[in-house]
């Protein structure tokens, strides 16, 4: 699937990844993802386009369920913050 770059509003995403509300309404809840308002409506940005895409792998083809989910996030955001903080020491060590 290709993510779109520009923000998408609510009923693209319901459609494209065939969710019913409830769903992403719990995928905010949780706080897995962060809509916006513009216009009247709520949109997603292409972060959280990709995190749909992450959590529902996860659940449909995996079977996770929303415990697993939220830990799994949580590694996720610790591991790619050890990786900036690598890169950052090595670029300060080579200079």
């Amino acid at each position: 699937m290709n993510i779109p770059e520009q923000d998408v509003p609510s009923d693209w995403v319901l459609e494209t990844f065939s969710l019913r509300r409830k769903e992403l309404r719990t995928m905010v809840d949780e706080g897995f993802i962060s809509p916006f308002r513009r216009e009247g409506k709520e949109f997603y940005d292409s972060t959280a386009i990709k995190t749909i895409a992450f959590i529902l792998v996860l659940k449909r083809q995996m079977g996770v369920n929303m415990a697993g989910i939220e830990i799994i996030l949580h590694l996720k955001k610790q591991i790619h913050w050890h990786i900036s903080q690598t890169k950052k020491m090595t670029r300060s060590s080579d200079q």
